[in-house]
């Protein structure tokens, strides 16, 4: 899972801001460093200039956006295609603005941007020095949040929630709803971070077995129109999120000669991983459920039951399906 922070021009933000915008075209202009690792679902944090406090003036983060897809077209195309969903009132001032951030002050031949759904604002910024990360002065446009630290991502949005989400956008479009889709995010995030900071448990052949097993699986119950998502970072686990329930889903893969230590061991995994969840999500149902490829031995079945897991033998999941 990637989080990328970007730089921002702060009335760019406004302008969203004050109309409510839930969707805007992030647009930059042509830079040689290239974003990579980075995939629709991601969130896109905004480094918001005009925010600067202290000695090194420092900037803050005042909202993020869920990146969806991405675009390179001309000025022209983009106006055409997103007009204020580019962040200003008129096609003159967002030519005003490309040229003003572009090296050589004239309109670039080709603009790229990132397209964001379900943004939020903050009540406030946020500056990554309260929660341990030193960003540089010398940052021209981009970052990538978790590369020293894997949950920075989530510190920052559980900053987030103490500060809270913007009134106006509350205001213009409900409580509830701007809430419910922050909450979502970051316990998307949590999820990812949780499962990460658990040691691996297969080797590069099993891992790329339990991936496939994952991918046919949520496949199946996707086409099922059921809440089925990928762990982002990991392709070897699923979850089911729906109001005040989550359940993480994990394959288990073994042979014959070493299932019953495979069996203890991914018992032991989920044990921890769902103690984990509980601890830091109070408000959710957490779950752990095992995929398992063949019928369990009565002994195994009572270790399952033992630990409070649950488990699906893969050739039975469409009837059980239903249960999830």
């Amino acid at each position: 899972m990637s989080s990328i922070v970007y730089i921002t021009d702060r009335q760019m933000i406004e302008y969203h801001r004050i109309n409510g915008n839930r969707t805007m075209n992030f647009w930059r202009p042509g830079s040689n460093r290239k974003v990579v690792d980075f995939h629709p679902g991601d969130l896109l944090f905004f480094l918001a200039k005009g925010t600067e406090r202290g000695i090194v003036r420092e900037k803050g983060i005042v909202g993020y956006g869920r990146y969806k897809q991405s675009h390179t077209m001309s000025f022209k195309q983009m106006w055409e295609t997103y007009k204020t969903e580019n962040g200003f009132a008129n096609q003159e001032q967002f030519k005003e603005a490309v040229i003003k951030v572009s090296k050589d002050k004239e309109l670039p031949k080709k603009l790229s941007s990132f397209y964001l759904t379900n943004v939020v604002y903050f009540q406030a910024p946020i500056y990554l020095s309260e929660i341990g990360v030193q960003v540089s002065n010398m940052i021209e446009s981009f970052f990538y949040l978790d590369k020293e630290d894997p949950n920075a991502t989530t510190e920052v949005l559980n900053k987030a929630k103490q500060i809270g989400i913007d009134t106006w956008m509350s205001m213009m479009n409900g409580d509830s709803y701007d809430e419910s889709l922050f909450e979502e995010d970051a316990t998307r995030h949590y999820i990812s971070s949780a499962i990460q900071r658990l040691l691996p448990i297969y080797n590069e052949t099993e891992t790329k077995k339990a991936a496939k097993v994952c991918k046919n699986v949520i496949e199946v119950l996707q086409s099922q129109k059921m809440q089925i998502e990928m762990v982002k970072g990991v392709k070897e686990a699923f979850y089911y999120l729906n109001n005040n329930r989550i359940e993480i889903f994990v394959p288990l893969i073994a042979n014959t000669k070493d299932i019953n230590v495979k069996v203890q061991l991914l018992i032991g995994h989920a044990v921890i991983l769902r103690n984990l969840l509980r601890k830091e999500l109070k408000d959710y149902l957490v779950e752990v459920t095992l995929v398992i490829e063949n019928t369990l031995t009565l002994q195994q079945q009572q270790l399952m039951t033992t630990a409070g897991i649950n488990y699906l033998i893969l050739d039975n999941i469409l009837g059980d399906s239903e249960s999830l």
